[in-house]
């Protein structure tokens, strides 16, 4: 039918202007995360876009289902400001040919989301945190900048140089933390350089001249000795494996997990679909307006909708990761308050004019 695919030509056209647009907010705010770590040395420019581009796919599971929300809205809305709803009606074609018109595209966006988050984003959070560890297992002790306390990856690990000595490579006035549960390790040294330990596959600072100092976290105990050359192991150049993330999980795998935090991973996963369904259907009701008003008369109110729902599913999540609910409700219950919302919405009567 014409009006159809009339409809879906209006509610696909803000929408891909629209996640354009947030794509490239998010991947500015990406960018401006990461920018520090490449400016001192600890990643390549490479890595830097590498991870924007990962993360921008971990977003779009989100990004897509409130651009599909605001575009039904938009469209919708402009419709009704310009009577076009009226002359529909005229016609003989009613709210319920919008409904399923938006209810077709909105299940088209949703298999896209649900291919998304069922498997782009673990591939995309597994490839992140290899790309990590990979920018970890070669840190290049030369690059750093003097003057500034450098935080090397997830390892705890914080490095202060005074002076770095770029034609020999070689540090001086060097302080080095490293910290665990227990205990604080601090390396004080007056020249450093890298040496890279083939046997080991590892590489290391060597150290001259310096005090190694060990605390333990609760006072209880201290030691002090002296050096005259130590070396400093850093992470394995050659990396086998990273530890057990969920969010880099197959889905497949969390389905078989009893963990409650796997639970509730895989439920995120699953009821992205839905959700944007959901969004998408009751874009059809918010949409309304009488003619005249503006075709954003409504989208303060459906930016104020989507931001309480999103909080309520990462409330729901959580709570399931802490087991304050079961697998039942789970995360659900946001989705059908929702539902519920949806409901009551498309019984309210219709605007001036229909």
């Amino acid at each position: 039918m014409l009006i159809n695919r009339y409809l879906t030509r209006e509610i696909l056209t803000p929408l891909a202007t629209i996640c354009a647009i947030l794509v490239v907010i998010f991947s500015g705010y990406s960018i401006t995360r990461y920018l520090p770590d490449a400016a001192n040395g600890l990643m390549t420019g490479k890595t830097v876009l590498s991870l924007v581009f990962l993360k921008i796919i971990v977003a779009l599971e989100v990004l897509v289902p409130v651009t599909l929300f605001l575009s039904v809205i938009s469209a919708l809305g402009r419709m009704y400001a310009e009577s076009e709803i009226i002359a529909m009606g005229a016609c003989g074609l009613g709210e319920r040919t919008l409904f399923w018109a938006v209810f077709r595209v909105s299940l088209l966006v949703a298999v896209l989301v649900a291919g998304l988050s069922l498997y782009a984003r673990p591939w995309a959070y597994e490839k992140s945190y290899w790309l990590k560890a990979e920018a970890e297992a070669n840190f290049d002790f030369s690059r750093l900048r003097a003057g500034r306390f450098h935080e090397i990856g997830a390892n705890n690990l914080v490095v202060f140089i005074e002076n770095i000595d770029v034609s020999q490579k070689r540090a001086e006035g060097i302080f080095i933390q490293q910290r665990n549960d227990s205990i604080r390790k601090i390396t004080r040294a007056k020249e450093a350089w890298q040496e890279a330990d083939s046997a080991a596959s590892q590489k290391v600072i060597v150290l001259r001249d310096g005090y190694h100092y060990e605390l333990s976290e609760d006072g209880s105990k201290s030691q002090l000795s002296r050096f005259k050359n130590f070396r400093l192991s850093l992470i394995p150049k050659q990396i086998s494996s990273i530890k057990y993330k969920r969010k880099a999980a197959s889905t497949l795998s969390l389905a078989g997990s009893s963990e409650p935090e796997d639970k509730a991973e895989f439920q995120w996963r699953i009821s992205t679909g839905f959700s944007t369904i959901l969004l998408g259907l009751l874009g059809v009701p918010l949409a309304r307006t009488a003619p005249r008003r503006g075709k954003y008369a409504n989208t303060f109110v459906a930016v104020i909708v989507f931001a309480v729902y999103y909080n309520m599913t990462v409330v729901a999540k959580t709570w399931m990761e802490q087991e304050v609910v079961g697998s039942f409700p789970g995360i659900w219950w946001p989705l059908i308050l929702l539902a519920v919302l949806l409901v009551l919405l498309l019984k309210r009567s219709k605007p001036d004019g229909m």
